[in-house]
């Protein structure tokens, strides 16, 4: 299997059934792709293809995941885009063509930090790096952005708020 990260798909095609979507549910990768429009373009992570063995470990550090995703986003987005984040799916939204290309790599080595080491594909997972990226404490679903940035939260997690 190729080393690539993510998979660049076209807005208008189905993409949950394609063949990165296969190869990557039969190596237990995790599923980012970017899904491209016009004028920009979406990447999404999907935990559909990893194994249940996985669902309690992204669970259990959802809300580290959570604040990386934004720190991630933060770096990428534009004031037209928005984030969509649950345990299981992270997306992020109109995000500039070449911007989101490097956000679904960043978001692939994010997960892959959580993966048992037999599922980090490929090995040089992001590890320690990502919690120099961190913001302090991460965004709660009240926080107002002071870039215009719109933050968008599906599941509402508080136990962490200041």
């Amino acid at each position: 299997m190729s080393e690539a990260l993510f998979d660049l798909v076209d807005a208008k095609d189905t993409f949950s059934d394609s063949d990165w979507f296969h190869r990557c549910r039969e190596t237990q990768r995790p599923y980012v792709v970017v899904r491209t429009g016009e004028v920009s373009a979406d990447v999404l992570w999907d935990y559909v293809t990893l194994p249940p063995q996985c669902d309690e470990i992204v669970q259990r550090h959802f809300l580290e995941i959570r604040r990386c995703a934004h720190a991630i986003f933060d770096r990428f987005a534009i004031p037209e885009s928005y984030i969509r984040i649950k345990p299981t799916l992270i997306c992020f939204d109109h995000l500039p063509f070449d911007h989101a290309k490097r956000a679904a790599a960043e978001l692939y080595r994010l997960i892959a930090t959580y993966l048992p080491e037999t599922w980090k594909h490929p090995p040089e997972a992001a590890g320690e790096r990502w919690r120099a990226d961190w913001p302090n404490g991460g965004a709660t679903e009240r926080e107002v952005r002071p870039n215009g940035l719109r933050l968008w939260i599906e599941q509402a997690d508080t136990s962490n708020a200041a």
